[in-house]
């Protein structure tokens, strides 16, 4: 493969049954269809249902175990005037649960207050204190959101001090549960709610629809946010919680979300799972993360415009915080990694952990994930208590390596653990971290495969570019809100050729091209590329693998690809004929890669000006004039000698990086050329630069092949002629004559015209057939030869796509 591609491409392949039946009985184009069924879905109905995500797709609240029992005991202090005591978490999700909750108590007239633990204080979770604070303030009621179904202990205490608690939750319930006056949570083993994917905002806008006796389309918003924000599944109800709060806040937000859009440079009505996900979320995370979330839930409980921009811009600050400290600590985090592999002699241990003092608990799930995406190992971040020697901190893994499942196995080593698959959040004492990172280590080496190893794409399909229409790419928004288990849709389109290049942004970081296949053109955006825009320069043919949007400007939409990976398994052209800094970029090329690079020269005086410059590099510079491979280099001046021939024309064997200092113009450098670029040889890339020399000679030595016209009108002269004699001042001299065209091309005219059956031949006399069979000119072997064989002395003239195509033809040839 030429250029390898960042990622494992898993590409699907659809039913194409299916495709056809889902096309017909959703309506909707084959893009759309192919996607549905890449994606496992099989059932009319079902998809239908998916695709609507109505109201009347609900389900009934008081299916989910503890329901009906919490509905009562809600009912009841509210009846009993009781203070009720909503306790959240410091994320999104939980701040969102919290105001929803809220919302939901005051519609029914209850006295209650809300209480969110600090996370570097007291940590995830109810803790001992606060419940003897809600005892000392006369809470009789305490109500969790978004935790608690793992607090066995703190639930016990609750209930010595006089305190009922219910717990609303979405987490991994324990074997052990606590004893709560009701569990609310559809992940009970026992529980037979349908649905498992509610985040704790969804369980809370499930409770309200339990309590009022209807779905409260009025909460949806929050509980979109907390489904996007906690990276919940956007299928069965969370899909159509998303979409009805999505819907909601684009028509109707309410102060805290116009305020937090606004500092974000969104307009509300422009609202969408990926803006929530990567603009709004981490600003409700933000106060969690570095001071209390209280701000948080001050913002989205606010009533007036005055009061909410004062705490979205608070909020904002500390986001801006948060992303410089996030930053810093990546740096400190990458710096001991290194210096632990160095100490170590290797870089080879599977699981990065690290722990150091001044580091933030909050942000240690941030600092896990960008260390991930740079090295792709399951990283563990801690922050070390210097005063306790607790370390508290964020785990993220890949694809394979089960993390819940690793730290379940080391259990005992940790004071408290918890999440799923993927992330995780601890504590664990600093003399036991050295220990943990050993025992992870062997895990990851048993549970992996080496391919685990390199990060994995999900692709949906792969399509013609003539395929991602502008009505077809529309039709994809059926499929919104994308998010976890609904991702935006991923295809390839393999063998485009990328026409034009460039980078943008004001640093250059990012690359805007142009790729076309069949005489169809698209825009494609690669952000974070910019430095890749040599390995994507104009003549490059590549499969790219990204997703398909919609640019709108001034008025115009039209279809462009985000790209995310590109490969190719073609030799590469990097077209360099208009550059008129030939041998300062000709330098560069050898400074850069002096290995594996060849320089073949198109003329003798570009090969003796290319001789004095480079032979000192120790590059192979050939000519094309050379007869063939197994010759040895032989150099016109005293410069190389016998034995630096020899290894020359070995290193040619081997080549990378072929630079053309000019292309050929005889039938005998074209072969050497096809010889040099031939499968047998090797070869990833071949930079061509013009030589005017050769130019001149291609042009002056080389009439352009006959076209169908002037095929047509010598067929006319012919059949006006009706027969002749072949002899050197017969015929054919007449037509050169009137027409100008040389007598080989002629005699080549009236081969194909005879192969063809249109002239009748019989030693030396020619009679034009009057009824001739109906043949096309591709027919004709002698036809398809004299055309390659002009075009391979036009090497010069070709447009970059056509020199690509035949680099390519050259290194696909299978040897005779």
């Amino acid at each position: 493969m030429m250029i390898k591609s960042k990622y494992r491409w898993d590409i699907s392949e659809p039913n194409h049954d299916l495709v056809t039946s889902f096309m017909q009985g959703l309506k909707v184009d084959r893009l759309v269809a192919s996607v549905l069924v890449a994606r496992g879905w099989s059932s009319l109905d079902q998809t239908a249902h998916f695709l609507q995500a109505d109201i009347e797709h609900l389900l009934d609240p008081f299916d989910m175990k503890g329901m009906a029992v919490a509905v009562e005991r809600i009912k009841e202090a509210v009846r009993n005037g009781e203070q009720i005591r909503v306790y959240g978490d410091y994320d999104a999700d939980g701040v969102t649960s919290t105001v929803l909750m809220t919302r939901l108590l005051s519609e029914l007239g209850a006295t209650y207050d809300t209480y969110i633990p600090h996370r570097s204080r007291e940590g995830y979770g109810l803790n001992i204190n606060a419940i003897d604070l809600a005892a000392e303030a006369g809470i009789r009621l305490l109500i969790t959101v978004d935790n608690g179904i793992s607090a066995v202990e703190q639930i016990a205490y609750a209930t010595q001090r006089g305190i009922d608690v219910i717990v609303t939750d979405h987490h991994e319930p324990p074997e052990v549960l606590p004893e709560a006056i009701a569990l609310v949570n559809p992940k009970q083993k026992d529980c037979t709610y349908a649905f498992k994917g509610l985040c704790g905002a969804g369980v809370v806008f499930k409770l309200a629809h339990a309590m009022l006796g209807r779905p409260m389309l009025e909460y949806a918003d929050l509980a979109a946010i907390g489904t996007i924000a906690d990276l919940m599944p956007l299928t069965g109800e969370n899909r159509i919680i998303a979409r009805l709060g999505l819907d909601l806040m684009r028509r109707q937000p309410n102060a805290g979300i116009r305020a937090l859009s606004k500092v974000c440079g969104i307009k509300p009505e422009e609202l969408n799972s990926g803006r929530i996900g990567f603009s709004l979320a981490p600003r409700l995370n933000a106060g969690g993360r570095l001071e209390h979330a209280d701000t948080a839930v001050k913002l989205l409980a606010a009533t007036g415009d005055e009061e909410a921009d004062l705490y979205a811009a608070e909020l904002d600050k500390l986001n801006s915080e948060r992303q410089l400290l996030v930053e810093q600590t990546v740096i400190e985090a990458d710096e001991l990694w290194q210096s632990i592999c160095q100490l170590e002699g290797s870089t080879k241990r599977n699981v990065i952990v690290l722990a150091k003092e001044g580091w933030n608990a909050g942000i240690a799930g941030l600092v896990a994930s960008k260390l991930v995406e740079r090295y792709y190992r399951p990283v563990l971040i801690l922050a070390v208590d210097e005063s306790t020697g607790l370390c508290k901190g964020s785990a993220r893994s890949i694809d394979g390596f089960d993390l819940y499942a690793a730290l379940s196995e080391n259990a005992e080593l940790m004071v408290h653990f918890g999440g799923h698959q993927a992330a995780a959040g601890l504590t664990i004492s600093r003399e036991k971290v050295d220990v943990l990172a050993d025992r992870l280590h062997i895990l990851a080496e048993q549970w992996l495969s080496p391919e685990d190893w390199k990060p994995k794409r999900r692709i949906d399909l792969s399509i013609p570019l003539s395929e991602a229409s502008l009505k077809a790419v529309e039709q994809l928004e059926r499929l919104e809100p994308f998010g976890n288990a609904n991702p935006r849709p991923r295809i390839v389109i393999q063998d485009v050729f990328v026409r034009e290049s460039r980078t943008m942004g004001k640093d250059g970081s990012h690359l805007r091209l142009t790729i076309e296949q069949a005489n169809q053109s698209m825009e494609v955006v690669a952000f974070g590329m910019g430095e890749q825009r040599d390995r994507l320069a104009p003549g490059t043919m590549i499969d790219l693998l990204g997703e398909l949007s919609i640019n709108e400007w001034n008025g115009n939409r039209k279809v462009q690809v985000m790209l995310h990976d590109y490969r190719s398994q073609h030799i590469q052209l990097q077209d360099r004929r208009k550059d008129n800094k030939m041998w300062s970029t000709v330098e560069e090329h050898i400074n850069n890669q002096s290995s594996g690079l060849v320089i073949g020269c198109g003329s003798k005086a570009i090969f003796q000006e290319a001789i004095s410059q480079f032979s000192h590099t120790g590059v192979p510079i050939r000519l094309l004039s050379e007869s063939s491979l197994d010759a040895r280099l032989v150099m016109e001046t005293a410069v190389a000698s016998e034995e630096n021939s020899a290894e020359g024309a070995n290193l040619l064997e081997e080549w990378r990086h072929l630079i053309l200092l000019g292309l050929p113009c005889t039938q005998q450098e074209v072969s050497t050329l096809e010889q040099w670029l031939s499968p047998q040889v090797g070869g990833e890339c071949v930079t061509v630069f013009s030589d005017l020399a050769t130019n001149q000679q291609v042009t002056e030595g080389n009439a352009a092949f006959p076209d169908r016209k002037q095929f047509g009108e010598i067929y006319a002269m012919c059949r006006a002629r009706g027969s002749w004699l072949d002899s050197p001042n017969g015929f054919v001299q007449e037509i050169a004559l009137k027409t100008g065209k040389p007598l080989s091309t002629l005699r080549m005219m009236l081969d194909v015209f005879t192969e063809l059956g249109f002239i009748a031949a019989e030693g030396a006399s020619r009679k034009f057939v009057k009824e001739p069979p109906r043949r096309d000119l591709e027919q004709s072997e002698r036809y398809r030869k004299a055309r390659e064989q002009s075009n391979r002395l036009r090497l010069s003239e070709m447009t970059t796509e056509e020199l690509q195509q035949w680099l390519i033809s050259c290194h696909s040839k299978v040897p005779s």
